[in-house]
């Protein structure tokens, strides 16, 4: 995660945008969402519509010529402004043929006022190792992940093109239950786009669902917002609740049994960890981080424990264990393991 004090890759193309970029550019990194939305802004702001299938020009490696290149490149907008010359990159190997005549071209087309810009947009997330000279010539913008201020203002203003109202602390919900901002999490904004559609339309077709609830259900998956539900009530010692949750897990997948016991095994041993460290002066963030989670199912679990000793936590630990033990010695089949117990909670 970018440190809230450094200015991202995203700010720093906004900045650069109100100040004036450079007519040679490539967007890539590893957020390829911001890498796409980047090239689609730059055609956007300077392509006029009435005019696109003239004044664009895209390509990629299949489709790629130099000649092609050099006449976009020395052509002008039929209105004036601008014309924009996108080439689609995931193995930038096929330039390197070219790279003496390409890098004379451009250096004979860097006015950036007049004339056309030059987009290389990196499809991919793994950055292509584009021909020395020719990159030289190139402002590179290598999109990473928002940081947490950058992407609330996203979520928000993702939501209000859709017309939807979430309040700040289901926006801050969403963001700690999907996980974006843990360093190794494969959660991009691809993924969190489609999950507010999701969402929305989800509390729009049922009125009986809490945005909370709806976040849950559809960041984890329905199956998953059972199990943290499930976690929820075994250390509330709630039985019969527990029962209800087991019963809506095993009607949808009778498969789930070992999947449960591994899933509440562990929450209890981190539980533990993070009680540990909280008593060492640990928070519930950083706790996260040292033990590798996401912070939402730490601050979950810390909250779980508030009321507990950690004697009773070990002692919910060794019963866990029994779930496990119950299935291997073949004494109970998954179901009536997990429900012996939670019968005994």
């Amino acid at each position: 995660m970018y440190n809230a004090k450094k200015v991202s890759v995203y700010n720093k193309f906004i900045n650069d945008e109100k100040s004036g970029y450079n007519n040679l550019l490539i967007f890539g990194g590893k957020e390829p969402y911001l890498s796409r939305w980047a090239t689609n802004r730059i055609i956007s702001r300077n392509v006029n519509p009435l005019t696109k299938m003239m004044d664009l020009t895209e390509m990629d490696e299949m489709t790629f010529s130099f000649k092609e290149l050099e006449q976009s490149m020395e052509s002008r907008a039929l209105t004036g402004g601008r014309r924009v010359t996108v080439v689609r990159l995931e193995d930038a190997s096929f330039l390197k043929p070219e790279e003496d005549r390409i890098v004379k071209l451009l250096q004979s087309c860097d006015d950036r006022i007049d004339d056309n810009i030059l987009v290389f947009h990196v499809v991919s997330e793994v950055f292509p190792s584009i021909p020395a000279k020719i990159k030289k010539l190139f402002t590179t913008y290598e999109f990473g992940k928002l940081n947490r201020g950058e992407l609330y203002k996203f979520i928000h203003n993702q939501l209000k093109y859709r017309r939807a109202n979430f309040d700040d602390s289901s926006i801050y919900h969403l963001i700690d239950v999907s996980g974006y901002l843990m360093k190794d999490s494969d959660y991009d904004l691809f993924k969190l786009t489609g999950d507010i559609d999701k969402i929305v339309s989800l509390t729009n077709e049922d009125n009986s669902i809490s945005l909370r609830e709806a976040i849950e259900e559809v960041v984890l998956g329905y199956r998953e917002a059972y199990v943290f539900s499930l976690v929820d009530v075994v250390f509330a010692k709630d039985k019969g609740r527990a029962i209800v949750i087991l019963n809506n897990i095993f009607s949808s997948d009778k498969e789930e049994g070992s999947r449960i016991t591994g899933l509440l095994i562990s929450s209890v041993e981190l539980a533990l960890s993070i009680y540990q460290l909280k008593r060492e002066g640990v928070s519930a963030s950083e706790a996260s981080k040292i033990l590798g989670i996401n912070k939402f199912r730490s601050e979950m679990l810390l909250k779980n424990t508030v009321r507990m000793k950690e004697k009773d936590i070990k002692e919910l630990l060794l019963n866990t264990y029994t779930i496990d033990q119950n299935l291997k010695k073949g004494t109970f089949d998954e179901r009536t393991s997990l429900e012996y117990f939670v019968a005994n909670l």
